[in-house]
C-alpha cells in the first residue's frame, strides 16, 4: 500500500472582494511510497504551494482526499491538527523559522518540548542528529550567529527530531548561496538514503535533480513526472530543465 495517496484533489477559493471562484487545484492524483524523495515543480500560480499546504494540513481540499499511511487528513479534528503536525510531519522552510532568542539546542528541542517529552529523550535524539548534520559545535549558539547554511541545517534537525513520517520542505535552498545549497541538498540525499520520506517544493532544477522523482504541476494538475532511476545528477538535471522548458512553452494551450 502506498504511504501517501493524493486522490483526485481539487481546491477552489472564493476571492475576497468578488464572487469569482479560483480553482487552484483542478484534479491532482499521485502516490508516494515510503522512503521516496519527491520534488514538486511548476511556475508561480501552478498550485504547488496549495498542494503543499493541503499535505501539511494547513488547508483542506474542496474535493478528493489525502491519505497518510491510510489516515484521511480531512478527518482529523480541528483541535488535534497542531498535535498531528508536530508528531507526524517535519517542516523545513525557505526562511528557516528559527527563534533568535533561543539557542540552537532549544530551537531543535522545541517540538519535543511542546509534546512534553522528557529531557532524556531530547538529549538522546539530538546527539546523532547533531553529528549527522555537522552542528555539534553550534548547539549553544543563537541563530543570529549562524550563516544561512548553518541555519538550514538546524532547521532540518528540528524537523527530524520528532522522527516524522514525512518531511515537507518548501523551497529549502531558496535563501542560500550555491555552496550552502549544495551542502543542504547532500544532507537531504543522505537523510533519504536512511529511509526518511521527503517531499520538496522547489523552483530549482538543480535542487530537484537530487530527488528520486519529480512531479510537474501545471494549471492545477500533474502535467508530467520524471524518475531519476540511476541517472547522474547532471543527466537528471538536464531532463528536468528540458521538461520545465516544455511546460513553459505550452503555457496557455
Amino acid at each position: 500500500m502506498s504511504f501517501v495517496k493524493v486522490n483526485h484533489v481539487k481546491k477552489q477559493y472564493q476571492t475576497k472582494f468578488s464572487a469569482t471562484t479560483v480553482q487552484a487545484l483542478k484534479d491532482v492524483h499521485f502516490e508516494v511510497e515510503k522512503g521516496e524523495f519527491i520534488s514538486i515543480m511548476g511556475e508561480s500560480g501552478s498550485g504547488k504551494s496549495t498542494l503543499l499546504n493541503i499535505l501539511a494540513t494547513l488547508d483542506v481540499a474542496t474535493e478528493g482526499e489525502v491519505l497518510l499511511d491510510g489516515k484521511d487528513l480531512a478527518n482529523i479534528p480541528e483541535g488535534k491538527l497542531a498535535a498531528f503536525r508536530r508528531d507526524h510531519l517535519g517542516f523545513v522552510f525557505q526562511d528557516f523559522n528559527l527563534l533568535d532568542t533561543f539557542t540552537v539546542r532549544d530551537n531543535i528541542y522545541l517540538p519535543l518540548v511542546l509534546a512534553k517529552q522528557k529531557l532524556s529523550i531530547m538529549e538522546e535524539r539530538i546527539k546523532p542528529l547533531a553529528k549527522q548534520l555537522a552542528i555539534e559545535e553550534l548547539l549553544e549558539k543563537h541563530p543570529f550567529e549562524l550563516s544561512g547554511g548553518q541555519k538550514q541545517r538546524v532547521a532540518i534537525a528540528r524537523a527530524l527530531i520528532t522522527q516524522p513520517e514525512i518531511v515537507l520542505a518548501d523551497e529549502p535552498t531558496g535563501a542560500l548561496d550555491s555552496k550552502n545549497s549544495e551542502e543542504v541538498l547532500e544532507m537531504f540525499e543522505r537523510i533519504n538514503a536512511e529511509g526518511q520520506t521527503l517531499l520538496m517544493v522547489t523552483h530549482s532544477a538543480l535542487a530537484a535533480s537530487r530527488s528520486s522523482r519529480v512531479l510537474f504541476i501545471k494549471d492545477g494538475r500533474v502535467f508530467h513526472q520524471l524518475y531519476r532511476a540511476g541517472k547522474s545528477h547532471e543527466e537528471f538535471f538536464n531532463m528536468i530543465s528540458n521538461t520545465m522548458t516544455n511546460l513553459l512553452s505550452t503555457r496557455g494551450e
